[in-house]
């Protein structure tokens, strides 16, 4: 039997949310984008990776600063055919060995690493971990917003909230609900944000931002009950 999430996801709230979405030109664009790239290069060949990697780490501002060295890494984890495409393999994928002088330093870019297997490994297998993500998933499960999960336990716990929605959503549709409701909680400072946070996306603060009847009343909508005066 499912858990029941401590707050409660609403059918509404995500339709909200994907109607806002909808008004985001930007966001739409880049994945479409994304996508497209998918399509027309569909290999894992070295070429084809590096492309792959510099079109997210430009598109959605990964600050992966060495992109070759990166490539080089998620060519060689993808080459290793034992590997499954699990959560597991997106761990693989963030794990970098950089070389500098005499010592060996591992990297972590799960961000980079979750985006990189969604857009062009399976979308439906590999939701997208960022740190807004990640506190909007706790918050919902467990009324208490947490941050660094790894990336196992996030996509554990995405599940389980998708299962837990008396409504059908794909793995892409709640990706999109809690991004934009993680920024725009934290733009309000409301939990599981602890105060006003102004370093939200651009695109989504004119959004939240405009006087439009239509947007303010999808915003309330997206807060859910209780959360609005």
């Amino acid at each position: 039997m499912t858990k029941k999430p401590a707050v409660p996801l609403e059918r509404r709230q995500m339709e909200a949310a994907l109607q806002l979405y909808q008004k985001c030109k930007g966001w739409q664009a880049t994945d479409e984008a994304l996508d497209s790239l998918a399509r027309s290069f569909p290999d894992f060949d070295f070429k084809s990776i590096l492309l792959k990697a510099a079109a997210v780490n430009v598109l959605y501002g990964t600050q992966v600063y060495a992109v070759v060295e990166v490539a080089e890494h998620l060519c060689s984890v993808l080459g290793n055919t034992t590997l499954p495409a699990t959560s597991a393999l997106v761990e693989e994928l963030a794990k970098v060995k950089f070389v500098k002088g005499s010592k060996h330093i591992t990297w972590t870019f799960r961000s980079f690493a979750s985006k990189f297997a969604h857009f062009f490994i399976d979308p439906n297998q590999f939701p997208i971990y960022d740190s807004y993500a990640v506190k909007m998933l706790t918050y919902h499960l467990n009324g208490k917003g947490r941050e660094g999960l790894s990336y196992e336990q996030f996509a554990a716990g995405f599940s389980a909230l998708k299962d837990a929605l008396d409504f059908p959503v794909t793995t892409r549709e709640l990706d999109r609900y809690l991004w934009l409701a993680g920024q725009l909680r934290a733009w309000k400072g409301l939990l599981p944000w602890r105060r006003p946070y102004p370093g939200i996306n651009s695109e989504l603060q004119r959004l939240f931002e405009s006087p439009a009847r239509e947007v303010q009343e999808l915003t309330r909508a997206v807060l859910g009950r209780g959360e609005n005066p």
